[in-house]
């Protein structure tokens, strides 16, 4: 009996790393979504946006989370080049939970600071109260900055790892372009630190 000869793999890696790219899209828009409060912005609005920002990045770490497990169940179930593709998937997708995590971290101490600012509000008006406040929205704008840079990282890494999921594997094949957004092109960015936020080549609104 005459084997059928193996199916190309380009279709699948180009939608494969399609979808890495549609991912990364996400993580931008939930980064370009983050904005520092002005001076005198109110705590609840403040407090407001954070939360949706927060649901925003969740649901993007469920999605990688829910996909890393869908092509892990996949390689198992599929052994051959469905499987190798299923690998190559599950790295590319997990090299981005680092950064997406350490956003989320921040957001989580930016909800802290919401409530340090309402405890000094709550206190008589000196100008030891003005300092702490000032202090403490300072604090508030560096973690939502930091949340950003991770974001930002998380989706450069991604776009690259999607170009490189072709160019590696096909040699030749050139890689899927990621959708227009009119930015402009991120950098290169070196591995997330162990401690501080990576360099973006954007600006926090």
């Amino acid at each position: 009996m005459t084997q059928e000869p193996e199916p190309s793999r380009a279709p699948a890696d180009q939608d494969q790393a399609t979808h890495l790219h549609v991912l990364a899209e996400r993580i931008h828009h939930a980064a370009d979504d983050l904005s520092t409060p002005p001076t005198g912005h109110p705590l609840a609005s403040t407090s407001e946006e954070i939360e949706d920002q927060i649901r925003a990045v969740t649901g993007i770490f469920a999605a990688l989370a829910g996909e890393a497990a869908f092509h892990g169940r996949a390689a198992e179930r599929h052994p051959g080049t469905a499987n190798l593709l299923a690998h190559r998937k599950i790295a590319l997708l997990t090299r981005a939970a680092d950064p997406l995590g350490r956003a989320l971290a921040h957001l989580g101490q930016a909800v802290a600071q919401i409530g340090r600012l309402h405890e000094i509000s709550a206190g008589p008006r000196t100008p030891e109260q003005a300092q702490a406040l000032r202090a403490a929205r300072t604090v508030l704008t560096d973690q939502l900055r930091d949340a950003y840079l991770y974001l930002s990282d998380a989706a450069g890494s991604l776009h690259r790892d999607a170009d490189q999921l072709i160019t590696t594997v096909l040699g030749t094949q050139r890689a899927p372009t990621a959708p227009s957004t009119g930015r402009a092109p991120l950098s290169p960015t070196p591995p997330v630190p162990t401690t501080g936020a990576p360099t973006a080549t954007r600006t926090l609104r």
